[in-house]
């Protein structure tokens, strides 16, 4: 099985990706997530900042 998918993301969407990151991050630093929460939305935020840079 052969799954071929293309690569849509356009400009709007890599401006959400980004601005969540962004959110995440901020969210981390203040100390609203602490803990096991806190790796998980670093770790969501790394995974969108990639996602927008590499338009995957």
């Amino acid at each position: 099985m052969h799954l071929d998918f293309e690569k849509n993301l356009g400009s709007t969407d890599k401006a959400i990706r980004v601005i969540i990151g962004v959110v995440l991050i901020g969210l981390y630093m203040t100390g609203t997530f602490r803990g096991g929460w806190g790796i998980a939305a670093v770790a969501f935020a790394l995974a969108q900042f990639v996602e927008a840079y590499f338009s995957y």
